[in-house]
């Protein structure tokens, strides 16, 4: 089945050489029309939206919300993650989407697979769109995002970059828009695209980063921050975020991040309208409670996702975060910081710019005792911070059928444990710590 901008390319063409043989003063209006109208290869230009991972509840049979979606002008396209035995539902996905005027990315999603470097993994994405794109675009055009977050934080430019090069040339034979390439190391690592671009044949593409508040440069082992975005624009790529979110601890400056990106006229798409699984849900019920809710609630996550969609700066965000309460006007645009180097959350640190009872009563005891684990998910080493624990008496690793698989030494409270990781295998895992007769947990995801 030829692609639908294809196909609708063609078919102009076929009008405009019989309208202007039949017709000839209309070979100068016909000759305009197609050098004007962007027929092959042109993807329309992507617009801001949200990210829905429906795939993992109820065998994908779930509501999506459409109605409470409609209800906010600013979501105005949806990214939908695909699992590869999840086409039929898909369509599904997609066809009301289109029916509800969103406009549609699709994105191979692997859950096992994220952050790898293995060629395989790609080639079987590549050849899962040869296989499917005509059923998921049959009612109408689908931008593709050829597999979520392939590539980790050590693959060489090179190697990224001819991967994606063979990929792409053969799913051209099926496909003529743009495709969205996500950056490797989990959508973080700008400095590998920006010595790989050049060396894409195919530059009908734009490369997609994923920010968090987690969000780690592992190279330079920091958070990532606007110069890694600003190393990205300089290359002339075009760029986007596709996924974003200050759900997850961290001190990576998201907020303003996004904003950078939307000063560069970057499309924006928040995580996730439903089915994070971690509680980053812009409605309620979650899919992982009620996969066939018949109707939703909004919750804080979609109004502060909205708000960037929206084009609002940090310094006029409309929560406290610390208390879930509307800020004060008199405050916006003041910055805190609860002078304790060890809280490194984003919220509770320097980078915190809400307003309201937050910086009015702010606290240095406010943040409860937690485990921080980063990167997360982790490929080799994980680092453990533990956050306001003393006298602490064990931390210990378990898989998730709660196997205990390593006991950690007693750490000092104030430093990061940085564990090595390599002996496992991929999956999920526990870090449990006890202290004071207090017992916290944190998880993480190992991979490839």
């Amino acid at each position: 089945m030829l692609n639908w901008n294809l196909h609708l390319g063609i078919s102009l063409v076929i009008t405009l050489v019989k309208l202007t043989t039949e017709k000839p003063w209309f070979s100068f209006i016909g000759l305009l029309l197609f050098v004007t109208f962007p027929i092959f290869g042109q993807s329309p230009p992507i617009k801001n939206g949200v990210n829905i991972q429906a795939s993992y509840y109820n065998r994908g049979n779930v509501t999506i919300g459409w109605d409470l979606m409609d209800d906010y002008p600013e979501i105005q396209a949806v990214r939908i993650e695909i699992e590869p035995d999840r086409v039929n539902q898909a369509i599904n996905w997609i066809k009301e989407a289109q029916n509800s005027g969103y406009q549609v990315i699709a994105t191979y999603h692997k859950s096992t697979q994220l952050g790898t470097n293995n060629l395989a993994h790609l080639q079987a994405a590549t050849r899962w769109w040869m296989n499917n794109y005509a059923l998921l675009a049959s009612n109408g055009p689908i931008i593709i995002n050829v597999m979520n977050e392939w590539g980790g934080h050590d693959i060489a430019p090179d190697t990224y970059a001819a991967a994606y090069n063979e990929a792409i040339e053969e799913l051209r034979t099926i496909y003529s828009g743009t495709f969205i390439v996500d950056l490797p190391g989990f959508g973080n690592n700008t400095k590998i695209v920006a010595e790989a671009y050049d060396l894409f044949l195919d530059q009908n593409i734009i490369f997609s980063a994923h920010i968090y508040s987690g969000s780690f440069n592992v190279a330079a082992n920091r958070w990532l921050n606007i110069s890694d975005l600003e190393l990205l624009q300089a290359t002339g790529a075009k760029c986007m975020i596709g996924e974003f979110c200050n759900g997850n601890n961290g001190g990576a400056d998201w907020c303003r991040m996004v904003d950078y990106a939307v000063a560069q006229q970057w499309p924006i798409f928040g995580w996730a309208w439903n089915g994070d699984g971690r509680g980053m849900n812009m409605v309620s019920p979650s899919w992982k409670e009620q996969p066939r809710a018949t109707s939703f609630e909004p919750t804080p996550f979609l109004d502060r996702i909205v708000a960037k969609l929206a084009g609002n700066l940090c310094f006029t965000q409309v929560f406290d975060d610390a208390n879930n309460l509307p800020c004060t006007p008199s405050n916006i645009g003041e910055s805190c910081n609860d002078g304790n180097d060890f809280t490194i959350n984003d919220q509770f640190n320097e980078y915190c710019v809400c307003t309201g009872v937050f910086l009015e009563n702010l606290d240095n005891n406010r943040l409860n005792s937690s485990i921080f684990l980063f990167p997360n998910p982790a490929l080799q080493t994980l680092n453990i911070e533990l956050i306001k624990l003393n006298n602490i008496e064990d931390v210990s690793v378990y898989n998730h059928l709660g196997q205990l698989v390593k006991r950690l030494p007693t750490p000092n409270p104030n430093l990061t444990i940085t564990l090595d990781i390599r002996d496992l295998t991929n999956g999920a895992y526990f870090v449990v710590a006890t202290a004071n007769d207090n017992l916290v947990t944190g998880h993480f995801l190992k991979v490839e």
